[in-house]
């Protein structure tokens, strides 16, 4: 629980000092130089995935189809859906899409090694566009199809959708009695 707290606490610090500065303030440094705010979410987004991915690891394959009940996803659409939506989000800021991004890969991906792999490279992939994302025109607005976002909230919605799901996982690992490795 005091894991939790400390990870809300500094999600809630880094959403008041992006609320507080403004975009000309967050980064001066060159346009070949990542931007100071993708740098944050970069780093928020490797603390998260480690413990994706951990746990993604701990969990049986036998329990990857397990659901809490019917219509909620299953614990590989789950794992499948955080990577699919981390390559989606950074799409719309200019990442490139994985050649052979499967739409339907949270209903046709089932192999836990290939679901775990999975994780990993949107993760790695991740990783590797935010530390070349150099723009600061923060508040222009990007439309997705559930909505607009400026380019500040969409790189938000990067951590903190993969930490969304982290929760998820976590309840549906522990009520497997599926002990997260990180808290052992």
């Amino acid at each position: 629980m005091k894991r939790f707290s400390i990870t809300i606490f500094s999600i809630l610090m880094c959403c008041l000092m992006i609320k507080n500065i403004s975009a000309q303030d967050i980064d001066k440094s060159s346009s070949n130089s990542p931007s100071l705010l993708a740098q944050l979410v970069a780093t928020d987004l490797q603390g998260s995935a480690k413990k994706i991915i951990d746990l993604a690891e701990a969990v049986p394959a036998d329990d990857y189809n397990w659901r809490p009940e019917e219509g909620v996803r299953s614990v590989a659409e789950v794992y499948v859906h955080i990577a699919m939506s981390t390559y989606f989000f950074l799409s719309y800021l200019g990442a490139k899409m994985p050649k052979d991004f499967d739409q339907n890969a949270e209903k046709n991906m089932t192999d836990k090694k290939d679901i775990v792999n999975f994780l990993k490279q949107s993760f790695d992939d991740a990783q590797k566009f935010l530390s070349g994302y150099s723009d600061t025109d923060y508040d222009t607005m990007v439309e997705l199809p559930f909505g607009k976002f400026s380019k500040k909230q969409l790189l938000m919605l990067t951590a903190t959708h993969a930490h969304e799901h982290l929760g998820q996982s976590i309840a549906y690992a522990r009520t497997n009695h599926i002990v997260p490795p990180w808290s052992k």
